[in-house]
């Protein structure tokens, strides 16, 4: 007794150890492939589905592998053990039992195989409320100035009631198991004793043997039950399994003919016939082509939807051109590692990343060994130092959930701040500037404009003031560029 209390306990432990390394080590390989996979991957994923996959999928497969698969190989080897047993007692009972057993093993693994569509539709319902969740969470202010209040309320109503349904749907399917199941073990048990006390009857069977058959009888109910109980938790942890490893598989950014000795050391950007779609159909730009040069200044103009975006998207390597090509100094960008891009190609998005830390940690993420001067200097160059400098805490302010709250052009000014401590050869900014007052935004392109030698800067802009400073305007006009304003700009 002793030593199978020992031998328990350290069997439990063992299996805990290996579920806890193996959920860690997936959750690492999932956040490893989430840096290599494509932009537009990301795009096409609702932020709660992924946050589900991490949250609720990767424990899911943990107890797949450490209790649910281990505790079904140790059930169904009681079943074949506890069947050679009983055909060594009673070869006719124990036929009559083993006939009984791929009959509801069967019944377990039909059910079990429709509940897993039900899983599935299930686990997408989660997804869905997850994003909603999410959305509330950092969207609240927005919503409660534009008054959105009942509309959130009554959307997230609807997809609550969606997933409840998919919830009851898929439970009540696999709720069947266990109803079933204990039916046919207790009709088998109901023929085996019929046909045991005919052979008692006419003295086939001894009663002690008989006796012990029935006890087979009852002790192969209970694995037997677990067993086919197990397809359920199985199959709904098959499902978790799947959506990791659709994660897994997906596309990488970076091919094999990327070129890994490959330095960007100019900055020359040429964008040669250019045409791109998101959905296959309906062309965002068309034939674009154009070249931007370091020691300049452009801004790319135009209305909203004109392709503005989709431009510096491409530039950034996010998407692959549907035709035409994208250099940087001369070598196609597809060619280029992503943390050759990373390096030397910074951008500036409208709605700029910040983390749970310090505005210090926040600025100096990329180069933790950044000096205190060489903080400021960055600061004052980008104008986030005359905002700083109000916060009691300064540069230790902490910013994230919880914390002060940055607005967003003053979160433009940080996130400046943090590509211009790398010192990149290319610096792409997307409305960096827009919700500033003039006076300051002014004085942050001047300084730009300062320090563009050596570096290809390009602006993603409606300011038609920042526009007449620069050194060249390259116009898109419904996916196209309008030579004739670039022209009359450049001149």
């Amino acid at each position: 007794v002793v030593l199978w209390y020992v031998a328990s306990n350290e069997s439990k432990r063992r299996m805990s150890l290996i579920s806890l390394s193996m959920t860690s080590h997936m959750r690492e390989s999932l956040n490893r492939k989430l840096m290599r996979v494509p932009v537009s991957y990301i795009d096409n994923t609702l932020a709660g589905d992924m946050s589900s996959r991490f949250t609720n999928d990767i424990p899911a497969v943990s107890k797949l592998v450490s209790s649910d698969y281990t505790g079904f190989i140790a059930h169904l080897t009681m079943i074949v053990s506890i069947l050679l047993m009983m055909l060594i007692s009673s070869p006719v009972l124990g036929l009559i039992f083993l006939l009984m057993v791929p009959v509801v093993i069967f019944i377990g693994w039909r059910i079990s195989t429709r509940s897993e569509r039900d899983f599935s539709e299930m686990s997408v319902k989660v997804a869905e409320l997850n994003s909603q969740m999410n959305d509330i969470i950092t969207t609240h202010k927005t919503m409660k100035v534009e008054g959105l209040e009942s509309e959130v309320v009554d959307q997230f109503k609807r997809t609550n009631r969606d997933f409840t349904s998919a919830y009851v749907k898929s439970h009540t399917r696999s709720g069947m198991l266990n109803p079933m199941v204990s039916t046919m073990m207790n009709v088998g048990y109901l023929l085996t004793v019929i046909i045991g006390a005919v052979m008692l009857y006419y003295h086939n069977m001894p009663v002690g043997m008989f006796l012990t058959f029935m006890i087979y009888v009852r002790v192969m109910s209970t694995p037997l039950l677990l067993t086919v109980t197990l397809f359920d938790s199985i199959r709904e942890e098959t499902v978790s399994l799947n959506r990791i490893m659709d994660v897994l598989n997906a596309p990488e950014e970076e091919g094999e003919d990327t070129d890994g000795d490959f330095r960007i050391t100019d900055g020359v950007i040429k964008v040669e016939d250019v045409s791109f779609s998101y959905n296959g159909e309906r062309k965002v730009l068309k034939g674009v082509s154009v070249e931007f040069v370091p020691g300049k200044v452009y801004a790319v103009t135009g209305s909203t939807g004109s392709g503005k975006t989709t431009l510096a998207n491409l530039l950034m390597g996010f998407y692959r051109p549907d035709s035409g090509s994208i250099t940087i100094d001369g070598r196609d960008i597809k060619k280029i590692s992503r943390e050759e891009l990373g390096t030397n190609l910074t951008a500036v998005l409208q709605n700029p990343w910040m983390f749970s830390g310090t505005i210090r940690e926040n600025i100096i993420y990329n180069r933790p060994d950044l000096g205190e001067e060489d903080l400021k200097e960055v600061a004052s160059l980008t104008g986030l130092d005359s905002y700083v400098n109000e916060l009691p805490d300064g540069y230790d302010t902490a910013i994230g959930e919880e914390s002060t709250y940055i607005p967003l052009p003053q979160r433009r000014l940080l996130a400046l701040s943090r590509a211009l401590i790398g010192d990149p050869k290319i610096l792409i900014l997307d409305e960096a500037v827009a919700g500033l007052d003039p006076i300051r935004g002014q004085g942050i392109l001047d300084r730009l404009l300062a320090s563009k030698s050596g570096r290809t800067i390009i602006i993603i802009s409606h300011n038609q003031a920042l526009i007449e400073q620069v050194d060249e305007v390259v116009h898109l006009e419904e996916g196209t560029i309008n030579s004739h304003l670039l022209d009359v700009n450049a001149s």
